[in-house]
């Protein structure tokens, strides 16, 4: 499985006008655009939830306990749509939170995710803003989704985004740990 649409969908429609109304929110931690080779250079993020920035003594991406970003105090609106998709897929602990945005004509080489972070959680994918023509891609078929939908994905496949819309394509990604998941890992 590359990709499964949940069952339920959210309201994305305040969290969008609170990310509209602060752009300058993107990119204030930019170095998932900025490494070098990165396939993420063509876009800018919003760290919400994470490992604390200023942690000493391990490498950002190891072992943590995420913790909310001061940001969240300008788009309260996160906590709704987080919480939705975390009740509605039997959580048991909430990781990361990441905002992504790519501009029109834009595109997310095609890459996989590793390290603690990426294998632990279960993610979860929430178009806010996504025009006609933007697609989340796997080998396995295009996510062609529209807003407030719900993706539950395998950030293990390769995936790619493309966006030939003509407006940015904003979306947030729920990092979860499931109660299921942790059953299955238990065995």
């Amino acid at each position: 499985m590359s990709y499964a649409l949940m069952p339920f969908k959210v309201d994305v429609a305040e969290l969008r006008n609170s990310l509209l109304a602060h752009p300058e929110l993107f990119d204030a931690h930019p170095e998932r655009r900025v490494a070098y080779g990165s396939p993420h250079n063509g876009m800018s993020d919003i760290w919400v939830r994470y490992n604390a920035p200023e942690r000493k003594g391990t490498a950002f991406n190891d072992e943590h306990v995420a913790q909310w970003y001061p940001c969240i105090k300008s788009i309260p609106a996160v906590l709704d749509v987080v919480y939705d998709v975390f009740s509605n897929v039997g959580g048991e602990v909430l990781g990361g939170v990441l905002i992504t945005k790519l501009p029109a004509g834009g595109k997310i080489a095609t890459h996989v995710d590793s390290g603690w972070h990426a294998e632990y959680y279960d993610k979860f994918y929430v178009p806010i803003q996504n025009g006609e023509g933007s697609v989340f891609g796997f080998e396995c078929g295009d996510i062609v989704a529209n807003e407030g939908d719900v993706y539950q994905f395998d950030n293990s496949a390769p995936h790619w985004v493309n966006n030939d819309s003509d407006q940015d394509r904003i979306s947030m990604i729920v990092c979860v740990r499931t109660f299921e998941r942790s059953i299955r890992e238990c065995h």
